[in-house]
């Protein structure tokens, strides 16, 4: 007898480190600007809507307001990106 897998149908939260994981790894400093890594946009676009996507990064507050619009700017949808304090 095949077990069957039951999934929730709850939404998820979903959490994503930004750097090597959604853009390039230090891109903002190396190259003066951030570049999504590839498959990034494709997979969070491919989440339900109802789910909550969290960002995290090790990023200081100083680089808030030019990752957001990044963030934005490239289609990525989120719901709270943590920075360094």
């Amino acid at each position: 007898m095949e077990d069957k897998i039951i999934l929730s149908t709850l939404s998820k939260t979903w959490i994503f480190d930004l750097d090597g994981t959604i853009v390039k790894h230090n891109g903002y400093l190396s190259d003066g600007q951030d570049s999504l890594l590839p498959g990034a946009l494709e997979y969070i676009s491919g989440l339900p809507v109802n789910d909550r996507i969290v960002i995290f990064t090790s990023r200081t507050e100083k680089y808030r307001e030019q990752t957001l619009q990044f963030l934005e700017a490239s289609g990525i949808r989120y719901d709270d990106v943590l920075f360094r304090r």
